[in-house]
C-alpha cells in the first residue's frame, strides 16, 4: 500500500462525496474540480509532468464552463440522506474495491485506484436514479465515467500520454455538454428534471416541444380621455365631419322654412 496514493484516493473520495450530498452549486462544483484533479493522480507509475497539465488545464476549463451554465442557481436537489450516510457508502465501496483489486486476476495497476473506481460507482448511483435535476444527473453521469476510468487504471497498465489527451478532451465535452444542458433547463423554467405535482406524487417533466403554450390574455382597451366640461350657455358648434357631405351622396338639403297661415279675414260691421 503506498500512502501517498491513499492519500490521494482519500481526498478524491471526499470531493465525490461532497458532489453528491451537496446542494449548494458551488460546494458540488468544488467537488468535481476535486474529483478531476485527483483521480488521474491515483496511478503507479505517476503522468508525466506535460500529462498532469494538460489533465488540470482541461479539468478547470471544463468546470469554468459548468460555473457559467449554472450563474445564478444557489442550490440543487442534494442528497436525501445526508453527508455521514454517503461518506460511509462510499467507504465501504473502497474497502471492496481494494480488498478485490484485479477481480480475480493480477491486476496491473495500484489497489488505491480500483478502490476510488468502486466508491464514485457507489456514490453516482443516487444521482443518477433518484436525481431530479439535471445537475445532479449530469454530476453522477461524470462520477460513473471518471469512475470506470479508474478502475481501468487499477486492471491494465498505467495510461498512455496520448490516452491522458483523450480524457483531457472527453473532460472538456461532458463539462461543455453539461454547461449546455443546463442553460437550457434554465431557460425552460428550471433544473428541475422531474416535476412535482401534489402531495407526494411526482411527473416527468415533458420536453419542451410538446408543452402546451397558453394563448395570451387579451389586454385591455386604454380607458377614454375624460372631456373638458362645458361652459354654460355657450351653444354646440358641429364639427365639420358632420357638415361635410358623405361621398357619392348628394348633401341633404335644408328644411324649408314654414309660412304663417293666412288668417282668414274678419266680417265687417
Amino acid at each position: 500500500m503506498n500512502p501517498a496514493l491513499a492519500a490521494i484516493a482519500a481526498i478524491t473520495i471526499a470531493g465525490a462525496v461532497l458532489t453528491a450530498s451537496a446542494r449548494d452549486v458551488r460546494a458540488t462544483l468544488l467537488g468535481l474540480l476535486v474529483v478531476l484533479l485527483g483521480a488521474p493522480l491515483v496511478a503507479d507509475p505517476w503522468p508525466d509532468p506535460l500529462s498532469i497539465l494538460v489533465r488540470i488545464a482541461s479539468t478547470l476549463l471544463a468546470v469554468r464552463l459548468m460555473a457559467i451554465g449554472l450563474r445564478g442557481d444557489a442550490t440543487t436537489g442534494g442528497t436525501l440522506i445526508g453527508w455521514p450516510a454517503e461518506a460511509l457508502i462510499a467507504a465501504a465501496a473502497a474497502v471492496i474495491g481494494f480488498g478485490s483489486h484485479g477481480l480475480g486476476a493480477a491486476g496491473l495497476g495500484p489497489p488505491e485506484a480500483q478502490a476510488v473506481g468502486f466508491a464514485l460507482v457507489a456514490l453516482a448511483a443516487a444521482p443518477l436514479f433518484a436525481g431530479r435535476d439535471v445537475l445532479r444527473l449530469a454530476t453522477g453521469a461524470l462520477l460513473l465515467l471518471v469512475a470506470a476510468a479508474s478502475i481501468r487504471a487499477a486492471l491494465g497498465p498505467a495510461p498512455s500520454p496520448g490516452e491522458q489527451l483523450v480524457e483531457a478532451l472527453l473532460t472538456i465535452a461532458i463539462g461543455g455538454a453539461i454547461a449546455v444542458i443546463t442553460t437550457a433547463a434554465r431557460a425552460a423554467g428550471g433544473l428541475d428534471a422531474v416535476e412535482v405535482i401534489g402531495a407526494g406524487a411526482v411527473a416527468r417533466r415533458l420536453p419542451d416541444a410538446h408543452r402546451a403554450v397558453e394563448p395570451p390574455a387579451p389586454s385591455a382597451p386604454p380607458p377614454a380621455a375624460p372631456r373638458a366640461p362645458r361652459a354654460p350657455g355657450k351653444p354646440t358648434r358641429p364639427s365639420s365631419s358632420a357638415l361635410r357631405p358623405v361621398q357619392g351622396r348628394p348633401a341633404p338639403r335644408p328644411p324649408a322654412p314654414r309660412r304663417p297661415a293666412p288668417r282668414p279675414p274678419e266680417d265687417e260691421p
